[in-house]
C-alpha cells in the first residue's frame, strides 16, 4: 500500500488511531506511522468526538436505568 503525505484528510484512519489509544491496543510502529501519516489537529479533532460520543453514550445508558 502507498503511504498518504502528511495531512492528507482521512478522518476514518484518524478516529482508528483515538479509539486503539482509548482502549490501549496501539503497537509502538502504528503510532509511529500514524504520526507521520496525520495531522494533530486530526487526531485532536477525532479524540474530541470520540470522547464526546462516549459522554452521550453513557449519559443515555444511566437515564435508560434509573428512569425504571
Amino acid at each position: 500500500m502507498s503511504e498518504q503525505p502528511k495531512g492528507s484528510l482521512n478522518p476514518l484512519k484518524a478516529v482508528g488511531t483515538v479509539l486503539s489509544a482509548f482502549s490501549g491496543i496501539r503497537r509502538g510502529k502504528d503510532s509511529r506511522d500514524d504520526l507521520k501519516n496525520l495531522r494533530p489537529v486530526q487526531i485532536i479533532l477525532a479524540a474530541l468526538l470520540c470522547f464526546a460520543l462516549l459522554i452521550l453514550g453513557l449519559l443515555t445508558l444511566v437515564r435508560s436505568i434509573t428512569s425504571q
